[in-house]
């Protein structure tokens, strides 16, 4: 499987350089075949994941705005999922608004795979630790795994993508790139191939959490 991370701007509303940076993505993943080949957009249900996801895979429909987000021919389904959301409590820029709010919002994105219309996982006065934050990313590779789908993007935050790979190469042995584990920078993308064999060793692991937040029990969905 096929796997392309891009670590999301933080922006409470566009601005024509964070729009441009977001165009320059969209431009760098259509140039090199991505955006033909991507089956399934997930993005972490943060406003900020969300206005990346929308700028590169579905462009800018606004007339006064089309010379920076062209529209795109091909339009992968994008889908919003809690398990892929950034590192939560504590600070007010990763608690989410609610879908109600959301789906008013982003028309483009599904929501149906999120339960709970208000945010209930993050918490004013604990910080998720980066142990859980790990083991999210972990159980969120292998949802992704049992996709039927076989090039997905995954459009994220910088710490949460960061463990996961982390978590991948470290309690998993899957050998990743160190260019890979530092840091994302703003809007960069780095992609990776998963194995059976990644999966395999994963199920082997007894790397757990009380804490991580399970997809909901219809891991395989299809989307219209």
């Amino acid at each position: 499987m096929e796997l392309c991370g891009v670590q999301t701007l933080r922006f409470s509303s566009p601005n024509f350089k964070t729009l441009r940076l977001v165009s320059n993505m969209r431009k760098e993943i259509s140039k090199s075949g991505l955006l033909n080949t991507v089956q399934l957009v997930i993005t972490s249900p943060l406003r900020r994941a969300m206005q990346t996801s929308v700028g590169i895979f579905r462009g800018q429909e606004d007339t006064n705005q089309s010379d920076i987000f062209p529209k795109v021919n091909h339009s992968p389904p994008i889908v919003a999922l809690e398990i892929c959301r950034e590192r939560m409590g504590l600070y007010p820029c990763d608690k989410r608004e609610s879908i109600g709010t959301y789906r008013t919002c982003f028309s483009e994105v599904d929501f149906t795979m999120i339960e709970s219309d208000e945010d209930t996982l993050w918490q004013a006065e604990e910080r998720e630790d980066m142990e859980d934050v790990s083991a999210r990313g972990l159980h969120f590779l292998k949802w992704l795994w049992e996709r039927p789908e076989k090039d997905i993007a995954v459009v994220s935050h910088g710490i949460f993508l960061q463990q996961t790979l982390r978590a991948l190469h470290e309690k998993v042995g899957t050998p990743v790139e160190d260019n890979h584990l530092k840091r994302f920078a703003n809007c960069e993308l780095r992609s990776i191939r998963l194995e059976k064999s990644d999966m395999e060793a994963y199920t082997l692991t007894t790397y757990n959490s009380r804490k991580y937040v399970s997809p909901p029990s219809t891991s395989i969905h299809t989307f219209e």
